[in-house]
């Protein structure tokens, strides 16, 4: 059963890449964002909560979402004056299991991130570690951009944090529902 939970989340894991570009299409540049605050950035993404309806979010958004043309029942809730969003996956029951923070690029949330990170510290995180300890060996916390239900683990949540540097590398880690990492990927 370990081996059968390991691999559905490790399919997880696989497919938010292809959610995330998804919710991506059709994302406009941010522009200037020296004015952006973190408030701004989750304005979406924090009103929106998992097992709420499509038509819960749409009144608590206020605004007509994008359909992706990729995925079914993956919908983009962009806010206009700041160019940053929510994708929410919808189960079959119309209710979010999955929610992705939207932006045009990385340098868009890099403010977020308050000290570098390196491939070096992405190699020091193993999996298993807690978000204690990955915060200890980065020295800063990471900026949310993912929660999603796990239907084998009784709908829990796994959440996917990011660290992004000034030049746009980019560490991202995975963490199960057990709050520990599954996975670790440093992008340049």
């Amino acid at each position: 059963m370990k081996y059968f939970k390991a691999l559905i989340l490790m399919s997880v894991i696989l497919i938010f890449p292809m959610v995330l570009a998804g919710c991506n299409s059709g994302v406009a540049s941010s522009g200037n964002q020296t004015s952006i605050s973190k408030q701004t950035v989750f304005n979406f993404y924090d009103q929106v909560q998992m097992d709420q309806t499509k038509d819960q979010v749409d009144s608590e958004l206020g605004v007509v979402p994008t359909e992706s043309t990729q995925l079914k029942n993956v919908f983009n809730y962009m806010d206009e004056e700041t160019s940053f969003g929510v994708c929410v996956l919808f189960n079959e029951n119309g209710t979010v299991i999955s929610k992705t923070l939207l932006y045009s690029n990385r340098k868009d949330i890099a403010f977020l991130t308050n000290k570098s990170v390196t491939q070096k510290q992405a190699d020091q995180i193993k999996n298993g570690m807690s978000y204690e300890e990955v915060k200890t060996i980065l020295g800063a916390e990471g900026t949310e951009i993912n929660a999603t239900q796990i239907p084998f683990e009784d709908n829990q949540e796994s959440f996917i944090r990011v660290w992004v540097n000034d030049n746009e590398s980019m560490l991202q880690v995975v963490f199960g529902t057990d709050g520990n990492v599954n996975s670790v990927m440093f992008f340049e």
